[in-house]
């Protein structure tokens, strides 16, 4: 049995909405939901930050790159564990997948879009959102872009990225729209943080869905 990951919370007791947010590489969870004011401030979603599997020196990760790709076996891993935590969150909380949004940063934004175009979820979310992030390479077989048709998703990035180049993201961007996902696509001032304006970006967004809405502002 897939094991569920570590998480740490913030939000109300009865929740009506879920947003779990999956940090990068050698980025710990505490940070990410001490941010969480940022992009909801009047604390409308249950968010539950998870921590990432491999512990480092560096700080924890999903998987590692070399010139092949991801690891392909611990990236497949983290998504189970990911897709698990997801789906022991709904059966707690009584809610659908429709309340659920999953959100990454960097390698975890990363995961939050494979998880949604993997055929083997078994969970899916409503929208998805992926900052400073973009689609990882992976067998044909485990990407299904059609999982993503009508569901919103948003690429914010920044112009300046240093780690993440900003055309990894709109080429993302660009295929899922093609997809028929309902792309936001985002290029911010600024690097490859998890702070404003990236994480205005998300607020605005994630206001956007828990009024009912399906924004949707494509990539040009």
């Amino acid at each position: 049995m897939t094991n569920t990951l570590r998480s740490f919370r913030r939000g109300p007791a009865t929740p009506q909405r879920v947003l779990v947010l999956i940090p990068g590489y050698g980025d710990r969870p505490e940070p990410f939901l001490e941010r969480a004011a940022m992009f909801d401030p009047n604390e409308q979603w249950l968010i539950v930050v998870v921590e990432p599997q491999t512990p480092s020196d560096r700080g924890p990760y999903w998987y590692n790159v070399d010139e092949n790709g991801p690891d392909s076996v611990a990236l497949a891993t983290g998504l189970a564990s990911i897709d698990a935590t997801c789906s022991s969150l709904l059966a707690e909380t009584g809610l659908s997948e429709d309340a659920l949004v999953i959100a990454g940063f960097s390698q975890g934004g990363a995961l939050a879009l494979a998880h949604l175009v993997d055929p083997n979820s078994s969970v899916t979310p409503n929208a998805v959102a992926a900052l400073a992030s973009y689609l990882p390479s992976r067998d044909e077989r485990l990407i299904d872009l059609s999982r993503a048709s009508q569901r919103p998703v948003l690429f914010a990035h920044g112009e300046d990225d240093e780690l993440v180049e900003p055309i990894r993201g709109r080429s993302a961007a660009k295929a899922f729209h093609r997809a028929q996902a309902l792309v936001t696509w985002s290029e911010v001032s600024g690097g490859h943080r998890f702070d404003a304006p990236l994480t205005s970006e998300l607020a605005s967004w994630l206001d956007a869905l828990a009024a009912g809405e399906q924004p949707h502002a494509p990539p040009i």
